[in-house]
């Protein structure tokens, strides 16, 4: 099984190295470019559907290891319904993706798409059905097993979507996730979500020739959001088998980067829109008034800082990088130790360090602002991104 697991990562990279260029032609093709100009950091256009190049990395890996099982075709008809749903689930968001990428999508139809999508998989069984704190109790949810899991996905979706703010940024987080997700699959002879993980790994790690700074290709909404989705899924689908203690915690620490990242920005926007509500002594009536601000671009996210710090492009996807292998670090210590209170401490420990890394850096951006207003100078400019499926003028300034 670790020789099929290898295969189909090579597989999956091959053919996303062969079809990529293929993908970069047919973007140029169709006009699905994202155009340099403002406060985009690119000065050429770049075609932004690299999920269609991912897509077809991904589908390659696991059709391999189908065959090479002798999954296929004999026993086609056997496949779990889980598989079945996640397949169908994970086109349509692709295909929703692409759709924006190319002619423009508004967030609403997005979201319905996300939720659609969600609800789906949930019916085929990929639910999140028991929580466990650290005392050591375990809660059924019953009727709140649609409603959270729904959110864990369509939040995990948005989340990298978030994160896709520079070359390779979301691509590499991704690819660190799903070797960390395949990894603890096999220890725990999960074999569909191993091969689901290593066939997405593969695809990425061929992608990632393309979409590392220089990109000659970016993900679109079309690579983001497919990627969040099988993440979100996989997760789900791994933390089901595992024990109750570790089945939630798993997966909140391989995904803490985006997660973190995601939560900062919205309690930032809210903050932002209750300051300015206060003023007007309707702040609850202000918040939900304007609460669609929530989902617009700011350049407040972590790699905007570290950016705006005076780190490279390159400097700033690495640390970012380093960040991302710590949490996976942690959850394959957790998978070890079988902890829920070493869980909760490594979770608590990470998640202090990243919100006191990232205060510094804002501290640090607004002493440099001054700086730069007292001698005159414009501040520095970089990418932006938005929280959420907002529409394409909204997410593509690069």
């Amino acid at each position: 099984m670790y020789f099929v697991g290898i295969a189909s990562m090579i597989v999956a990279m091959a053919v996303t190295c062969m079809v990529t260029p293929l993908t970069i032609r047919l973007g140029r093709h169709l006009g699905a470019v994202d155009l340099p100009g403002g406060r985009k950091v690119h000065l050429h256009p770049i075609p932004r559907i690299g999920g269609l190049a991912v897509f077809s990395g991904f589908l390659a890996g696991l059709a391999f290891a189908a065959l090479a099982t002798g999954s296929v075709p004999s026993t086609l008809s056997k496949v779990s319904v889980y598989w079945q749903g996640l397949a169908l689930a994970a086109t349509a968001i692709l295909l929703v993706g692409l759709i924006d990428d190319v002619w423009g999508l508004s967030f609403y139809w997005k979201f319905a798409a996300q939720i659609s999508s969600a609800v789906f998989v949930w019916l085929c069984g990929f639910r999140i059905e028991i929580l466990t704190h650290p005392l050591g109790g375990d809660f059924e949810l019953g009727v709140f097993s649609l409603p959270l899991t729904v959110i864990w996905i369509v939040g995990i979706t948005n989340a990298v979507n978030l994160i896709d703010g520079l070359d390779g940024l979301a691509t590499g987080i991704a690819l660190i996730t799903s070797l960390a997700v395949g990894v603890i699959a096999f220890v725990r002879a999960e074999l569909g979500v191993a091969a689901a993980s290593v066939a997405l790994a593969g695809s990425l790690l061929g992608f990632l020739r393309y979409n590392f700074n220089p990109a000659r290709i970016f993900l679109g909404d079309s690579g983001s959001m497919f990627l969040g989705f099988v993440l979100a899924v996989t997760a789900v689908r791994g933390s089901q088998k595992g024990p109750t203690a570790v089945a939630i915690l798993v997966p909140l620490l391989v995904l803490g980067l985006p997660l973190l990242d995601t939560g900062a920005a919205v309690v930032r926007r809210l903050y932002r829109l209750g300051h300015r509500g206060a003023r007007t002594n309707g702040t609850l009536r202000y918040v939900l008034s304007n609460f669609r601000e929530v989902f617009l671009p700011d350049r407040g996210h972590i790699h905007h800082r570290l950016l705006q710090v005076g780190l490279s492009h390159r400097r700033t996807v690495i640390v970012l990088y380093g960040v991302g292998s710590l949490f996976a670090l942690s959850a394959f210590l957790l998978v070890f130790l079988q902890s829920v209170w070493i869980a909760s401490l490594l979770l608590g420990v990470l998640g202090t360090l990243l919100v006191t890394a990232y205060l510094a850096l804002y501290s640090r951006v607004r002493k440099l602002s001054a700086q730069r207003e007292a001698a005159g100078t414009e501040p520095v400019e970089t990418q932006v991104e938005s929280f959420g499926p907002a529409s394409r003028s909204q997410t593509q300034t690069r």
